[in-house]
């Protein structure tokens, strides 16, 4: 929604006051159309945010009902964030999601399927999201998988919203993965090594999760740790992705943690498997070769 807010300030220029600091919320960094002090939430007094003159408000409202996007956008951003009405907010994302604007359709798809900030319709909620994953919007896609793959070891039991439906799961994972989408990458590789709405296939498991790693995507580069030593029996290639998670300082302490399990076998069960095998092969206390008779 930012570049909402952008594209209507540039109107304002002359009119509106520019502004002065940096808004860090979510990882998001908007501060257009806002006047804004320099400081973080929650920790400097100096922080806050003003809301825009009467006129500003009429104007965007004006624009909004001429069916502007870029003006419902930011009041729905307004509403959101200065005058904290969920309501009127999700009025003008009904417009915008109405007029066929993917973001807005992913947003009020996203608050029906939870019920967060509205009423919880999930058949409204999803029918949206599919709207706006024909758009190749890849937050929808990515919402639509999950809520729709049923439970497993791999993927931790959630509350279901929707029926599971593992095949168009699938579907809407590799249609973001093809996007370049680095985590759906990685679930497309998960999908086909569980045989997961399409049959097994190891090798386009393998695929997909190296290009998902190689774009430094830690939870593949942790699953092909894991599974080069469990299912495919490759303890140099489980040790090289579990370096490169131990080597990145992002690495979460469980997915480091994870990784330095699967190093640790992946350096020693080898060892260890040379020498049972050795020992099945000549028992201790026996000789080498079998004396011959006299």
């Amino acid at each position: 929604m930012t570049a909402f807010m952008r594209r209507f300030r540039l109107g304002w220029r002359q009119r509106w006051p520019a502004c002065r600091g940096w808004l860090a919320m979510g990882g998001l960094v908007w501060a257009q159309g806002l006047s804004i002090t320099e400081g973080v939430v929650g920790k400097d007094s100096r922080f806050r945010l003003e809301a825009p003159p009467p006129y500003v408000l009429d104007s965007l409202r004006r624009e909004a009902r001429a069916g502007s996007v870029t003006a419902q956008m930011a009041l729905v951003e307004y509403f959101q964030l200065i005058d904290l009405k969920p309501d009127s907010a999700r009025f003008y994302l009904a417009k915008a999601a109405a007029a066929g604007l993917a973001e807005a359709q992913y947003l009020l798809g996203l608050i029906y399927l939870r019920g967060i900030e509205g009423p919880k319709r999930p058949a409204e909620g999803r029918k949206l999201l599919e709207e706006a994953a024909r758009k190749n919007h890849i937050l929808a896609l990515r919402v639509l998988y999950q809520v729709l793959e049923p439970p497993d070891s791999v993927s931790p039991l959630h509350v279901q919203v929707l029926p599971y439906d593992p095949k168009a799961a699938f579907q809407y994972a590799l249609q973001a993965a093809q996007l370049g989408d680095p985590p759906s990458m990685a679930t497309v590789g998960r999908y086909y090594a569980q045989g997961k709405g399409t049959p097994r296939n190891d090798s386009l498991a393998r695929s997909w999760l190296r290009q998902a790693a190689e774009l430094n995507y830690i939870p593949a580069q942790v699953l092909l740790a894991q599974w080069y030593l469990e299912r495919w029996n490759q303890p140099d290639s489980a040790l090289y992705w579990a370096q490169k998670v131990l080597q990145n300082e992002r690495a979460s302490l469980e997915e480091q943690y994870n990784a330095r399990i699967a190093a640790y076998h992946a350096e020693y069960l080898p060892r260890w498997i040379a020498i049972v095998r050795r020992l099945l092969q000549t028992p201790p206390g026996f000789p080498q070769s079998i004396p011959s008779a006299p």
